[in-house]
């Protein structure tokens, strides 16, 4: 993979749809904008210390299933926090003004976009970071990953794309309503 997978959008518009959702921003950015037949949280596995960069195995898996949800898995966006690392400053990208969480947009295919945040800031083989909301083209679903989450992430879909994750990840996927309350810390 190399940066030219991933590029900065040509400008915000492909994340207008998520600002005229009017949801309040906190349940945005933990669960994407409202109006899916169904919501999931997916959970982040509990001992991420098996893969070396530290990449969440369920992001991957999810991601990987949900591109067969949508009909445009080579054309997605994804949203990552302009704050992200203090490492390097933001790479130019739009931005994405969501309250409390100015985002930066960048396209790529589905199977990419799970290493958009490094690839963006042109830091491979960093430390792994999920991107904050991911979509395809055709809004078929969107993945949210809360900048500060550390047990789960959620998904808006269909019915169908939930069964699947469900069966792809069995024990990690329940479902849940829109802006339900959710921990987002392991217990020390």
């Amino acid at each position: 993979m190399s940066m030219t997978d991933v590029q900065p959008a040509s400008s915000a518009d492909a994340a207008q749809w998520l600002l005229a959702s009017g949801a309040d921003w906190w349940d945005l950015v933990r669960y994407g904008p409202p109006g899916f037949d169904a919501y999931v949280r997916v959970a982040f596995d509990p001992d991420p210390g098996e893969d070396p960069t530290g990449e969440d195995p369920g992001l991957r898996r999810a991601l990987g299933v949900l591109a067969t949800h949508t009909a445009t898995p080579s054309i997605a966006c994804a949203a990552i926090w302009e704050g992200w690392t203090s490492r390097q400053p933001p790479p130019p990208a739009p931005r994405v003004h969501i309250p409390h969480r100015t985002m930066l947009l960048f396209t790529g295919p589905v199977g990419v976009l799970r290493d958009a945040p490094a690839l963006a800031w042109q830091e491979p083989g960093r430390s792994y970071q999920a991107p904050h909301l991911v979509w395809p083209a055709d809004r078929a679903w969107c993945l949210a990953c809360e900048v500060d989450e550390e047990i789960e992430f959620s998904v808006g879909c269909t019915d169908d794309a939930a069964r699947a994750l469900a069966d792809a990840m069995p024990g990690a996927v329940r479902r849940v309503a829109y802006g339900e309350a959710a921990p987002m810390y392991r217990d020390p």
